[in-house]
């Protein structure tokens, strides 16, 4: 007979908590100075990036992200090795010849022309080479039979298409390494400048006192101009270090007039998707973010790989949608060519947990200092600090601060861009801010998930479920005769339901409404439970028409004379 007494029980699983919300929490990984590869950093408004992280494109980013990020952000910053920058522009041909490439790696800086002087199959014909825009040409050597021309220092190869060539023709494109050329105006010794590249820059030197070394001085910019340092003496031995990019420039001996200028650009190093993959393969393991944001420009190969990335946490019940940066134009690349070169990059890729930001001009950020970016730390601050319903452009949420559109970017461009499945920045006549344009997904054109918001949505919801559900798992299920009332079932219906009121109850709302349903002709005991969702989302208003008419006061069709 059981003893007599008071005994206690914990019933759990019946407060109505929803835990698994992970909105908002952005994982970081670019190229820096400083900081540990591969190793997590969380950070918040008050981290001392420099000193934890040094300088390069992390940082840049990171302090775009924290600047727009709202007053709760999740920010866990992931350093990764970097390869030195350059590029190589889309090759342009005159002419009625085959078509051409250029291929390699950027090795130096040139602006290169091929053109053909005798006609005929290569092997046959010849061509010249330039590698300053055409000011001198070498001598003219015959085409290698395979159709490739090697340009000296470049690093480049012109790879031409099967045909004969035509004479007078022309192939033009350019190349420029981390550190690009040096322009001169004005007159003055001819400097240069050499080292590591660890930050991008627009390197501006302007000597505001003649004289030799030790004598005449100068002010520095980083950032095209914009912003200048203090006056100082040129060095004795002329080394003049660039602030922290890792370059210095040599000044030689000589007389260097008051008011000459020089200019050129630092390229930030790059990650490879490899060491993107390598530097995130621990922390995905250790934490659990809503998005993972990566630093650098990129293309349809990385794209490819981080969808793959992106299919392995979902498999592995962890939605993660990857944020990307387009790349921005290459030397002797105008917008046009730019805005071609990017709706090519975008045939034959489509994933649904991919975006790519290709908005960029020059930002300010928490320094003052303005400089040439992709947006995309601005857009990861966007994403962060809005609820996941909520379209990043919403025109009352105001603008964006502290960027400015490149010259020429055109209302079509913009369009194009975003047809073509790209986050875009956008105007709005009447307005003076710069906007967001729709977020798109790289989604194909046949999916519900084109739009990151609804991938927002939709993610979140399914995080909550998934936690809810397992409160089920291994649990009764009940009298299936019973129907849907059966004690298992409506247990598991019932959390299912308790997770997205969650969401329909939120200020602002995330969701209209949904419906789940547990349809009862299941082999329950063989094939399990299956349930049936519908989320009802929040519609976006992305056109308004305004229809106008005039009529005169008292006539036939004034609309008061009716009442």
């Amino acid at each position: 007979m059981a003893r007599k007494d008071v005994f206690e029980f914990l019933v759990d699983g019946t407060s109505g908590l929803v835990p698994g919300d992970v909105s908002g929490k952005a994982l970081i990984v670019g190229v820096c100075s400083a900081g540990e590869v591969g190793k997590v950093y969380y950070l918040g408004k008050r981290s001392d990036l420099t000193g934890l992280l040094g300088t390069g494109p992390l940082v840049d980013r990171l302090q775009h992200v924290f600047a727009t990020g709202g007053q709760d952000s999740t920010v866990l910053a992931v350093p990764v090795a970097g390869s030195p920058g350059g590029t190589i522009s889309t090759l342009k041909h005159t002419g009625t010849g085959p078509e051409a490439r250029a291929s390699g790696l950027p090795g130096g800086n040139a602006d290169v022309i091929a053109e053909i002087v005798d006609a005929g199959a290569p092997g046959v014909a010849t061509c010249k080479l330039s590698k300053d825009g055409g000011a001198t040409f070498g001598v003219a050597a015959a085409v290698p039979a395979n159709g490739q021309i090697s340009v000296a220092d470049t690093g480049t190869t012109i790879v031409l298409a099967a045909g004969n060539l035509m004479a007078g023709d022309r192939y033009r494109y350019s190349v420029r390494g981390p550190i690009g050329p040096v322009t001169r105006i004005g007159l003055g010794p001819e400097i240069t400048a050499a080292g590591t590249v660890k930050a991008g820059a627009e390197v501006v030197l302007q000597i505001v006192k003649g004289g030799d070394r030790n004598e005449g001085q100068y002010r520095l910019s980083v950032d095209g101009g914009d912003n200048f340092g203090p006056y100082r003496t040129i060095p004795v031995d002329g080394q003049i270090p660039v602030a922290d990019t890792g370059v210095t420039i040599t000044c030689p001996a000589g007389d260097y007039p008051l008011g000459s200028t020089y200019q050129f650009d630092l390229l930030a190093p790059v990650p490879t998707i490899a060491d993107v993959i390598d530097a995130l393969t621990i922390p995905l393991e250790t934490v659990d973010p809503e998005f993972v944001y990566v630093v650098g420009p990129s293309d349809s190969v990385d794209w490819a790989a981080m969808g793959a990335l992106a299919d392995d946490l979902w498999n592995r019940h962890r939605p993660t949608f990857f944020v990307c940066e387009g790349r921005l134009p290459a030397a002797g690349e105008d917008l046009n060519d730019w805005v071609t070169a990017l709706k090519q990059e975008r045939m034959g890729f489509a994933h649904r947990f991919v975006s790519v930001c290709v908005g960029f001009g020059e930002i300010s950020d928490r320094t003052g200092l303005r400089k040439l970016r992709n947006a995309g730390g601005l857009l990861a601050g966007r994403i962060m600090e809005v609820p996941v319903q909520r379209d990043i452009g919403r025109v009352r949420d105001q603008g964006i601060t502290g960027i400015s559109l490149p010259e020429g970017y055109t209302e079509a461009m913009q369009s194009e861009l975003e047809e073509a499945g790209y986050i875009t920045l956008t105007r709005y006549a009447g307005l003076q801010a710069v906007y967001w344009g729709t977020a798109r997904t790289m989604a194909d054109s046949t999916s519900d998930y084109q739009r990151l918001e609804v991938l927002r949505v939709t993610f979140k919801a399914v995080r909550l479920m998934r936690l809810q559900a397992l409160k089920s798992l291994k649990d009764e299920l009940g009298d299936p005769l019973q129907g849907a009332d059966t004690s298992g079932l409506a247990y598991l219906r019932a959390n299912l339901e308790n997770a997205l009121d969650t969401m329909v109850k939120a200020k602002p709302k995330e969701l209209a409404g949904y419906a789940v349903s547990i349809p009862m002709d299941q082999d329950f005991v063989n094939n399990g439970v299956a349930t049936e969702t519908t989320l009802i989302g929040i519609p976006i208003i992305d056109t308004i028409k305004l229809f106008s008419s005039y009529v005169y006061a008292g006539g036939k069709f004034d609309p008061r004379m009716a009442a």
